[in-house]
């Protein structure tokens, strides 16, 4: 369980990833049920959620998508790589 000055740091964190996110042109949200927040790369696209665990953001559910959670710039790079990798793979969009 986490702590309330633990939730809250994590809180700071993800508002800090969104607005990186939002400078590179990702669509984000925030969601109002947990600390976790929403991103995709166009209004259409498919949402990943980006939660904190052990001190990363973390965006995808075998976990191997991680980065540290006190660099968001590096963070939102990498996980706009991935939306754009993800949307126009196998499976993908073109």
């Amino acid at each position: 369980m986490v702590n309330e000055s633990g939730r809250s740091r994590d809180l700071c964190r993800l508002v800090e990833l969104c607005r990186e996110l939002a400078k590179l042109g990702v669509h984000v949200g925030v969601s109002d049920a947990r600390p976790a927040l929403s991103a995709r790369g166009d209004l259409t696209g498919r949402k990943v959620w980006v939660e904190i665990d052990a001190g990363s953001f973390v965006w995808r559910r075998d976990d191997l998508a991680r980065h540290p959670a006190d660099d968001p710039a590096g963070a939102a790079a990498h996980l706009t790589d991935y939306l754009k990798n993800r949307d126009t793979g196998p499976g993908g969009r073109p």
